[in-house]
């Protein structure tokens, strides 16, 4: 059965700042339990460079040129803080949103709060986040993308098959999205955007 996409699920979702402001919260207070305490680490480093890319990043004309004829859309994210390739990747979203906002309402789910919806949007079998679900205005999805560009989806693959534990792959992964600086994922969201239009 196909996962019902519902206007209260759209209204109880965060927008970018409010997602922001969670993940500050999450750092203000003390963790929950031993999962919570060992993903602080993580957030507080994502939450960092999430305010640098904020800063930094910029749409590329394509992505601009493919946004201005785009029907209006719900661009729904499933995150969490804690996750890397949400903090390379959900910034130029928000972008995308800001210069385009009668194209795209962008609104984020968290994964750990919201199973149904993860497993409804699995990538090869995995909960891997962020995912991102273009719904119409009827709430139908229309697009699909994510958890992360697909050169760099190829090559965690090879990694992972190579044996490459998470603390080795976090510094190649890292390296990726410094030398990509956004080009693929605006390359693959400008034709994700023309597919839909």
């Amino acid at each position: 059965m196909a996962y019902l996409y519902t206007p209260e699920l759209i209204d109880q979702a965060l927008t970018y700042e409010q997602y922001r402001a969670h993940i500050r919260t999450v750092l203000a207070t003390d963790p929950i339990d031993d999962a919570a305490e060992r993903m602080r680490h993580y957030t507080a480093k994502n939450a960092a460079l999430m305010d640098e890319y904020d800063d930094s990043y910029a749409v590329l004309p394509g992505l601009s040129e493919a946004l201005a004829l785009a029907p209006p859309a719900t661009w729904l994210v499933i995150s969490e803080g804690w996750c890397g390739d949400a903090a390379f990747n959900v910034p130029l979203l928000y972008l995308a949103e800001a210069a385009a906002p009668t194209a795209i309402k962008l609104r984020l789910v968290l994964r750990d709060s919201n199973m149904d919806l993860m497993d409804a949007n699995l990538t090869d079998g995995g909960r891997s986040i962020p995912k991102l679900i273009v719904l119409n205005e009827a709430l139908e999805p229309v697009a699909h993308w994510g958890p992360r560009p697909e050169p760099l989806q190829q090559l965690m693959k090879a990694w992972k098959n190579e044996g490459l534990e998470l603390k080795q792959l976090i510094p190649k992964v890292h390296g990726w999205y410094d030398a990509d600086r956004t080009r693929s994922l605006q390359h693959e969201l400008t034709r994700m955007i023309k597919r839909y239009s």
